[in-house]
């Protein structure tokens, strides 16, 4: 039987994780073509609305970015970057997409390695100094970053919440399995439209 997740969404107790939604992943020149499809199909949008209610009502939005060291130093080591490390080199451009673009009191976190918005990061210390309580992960991808973020914010001891509309995996249908058979045994799943709900509903208060 489902569990209500509105007692765990106090607005300004949660923060909306967004990981690693730049160019360099969901960009016309990312190798990862078919997961940048899938995240612009609707799920960016999706997003993007998410954020500017979190903004409106109080709660924290943080993103989780990647950014590299001068030769490589400290970069992750696995088969999906060892084969991007191996083909010809080109320039990534590490901004944000427009569609879900920082705005004023938004936190960026970036890290040089590791494969969770909290390994190596102040996630942890900047979620703790905003008063989070519930963390909401989205972004891309479900497959890896999303679920590495996700474990380990319950590791933290934080409540997680995933609004299923807005992550995106690759291919798309492994999603569906995905969300069903891992992040159910770590969160609530729900979707940014009940998400949305729920914050008009309670109290207004901003940080």
């Amino acid at each position: 039987m489902a569990i209500d997740p509105s007692p765990y969404l106090a607005p300004t107790r949660c923060a909306v994780v967004v990981f690693e939604c730049q160019e360099m992943v969901l960009g016309q020149s990312a190798p990862y073509p078919r997961l940048a499809e899938t995240a612009r199909a609707g799920m960016l949008d999706r997003l993007a609305v998410l954020l500017a209610a979190a903004r409106e009502h109080g709660a924290g939005v943080v993103y989780c970015t990647m950014s590299a060291r001068p030769g490589g130093w400290g970069a992750p080591k696995t088969p999906l970057l060892d084969r991007s490390a191996a083909s010809p080199k080109v320039e990534l451009d590490r901004s944000i997409v427009p569609e879900v673009a920082p705005a004023a009191g938004d936190v960026i976190v970036d890290r040089t390695h590791g494969m969770s918005g909290f390994h190596g990061t102040e996630l942890d210390t900047c979620l703790r100094a905003m008063g989070v309580e519930t963390v909401l992960p989205t972004g891309v991808s479900a497959n890896l970053g999303v679920l590495g973020t996700s474990i380990e914010a319950v590791n933290h001891g934080y409540r997680v919440v995933v609004p299923t509309d807005c992550v995106a995996a690759d291919p798309p249908e492994f999603a569906e399995q995905i969300l069903r058979y891992s992040y159910r045994n770590l969160g609530y799943l729900t979707s940014s439209d009940a998400v949305i709900d729920i914050w008009r509903s309670a109290p207004s208060s901003t940080r």
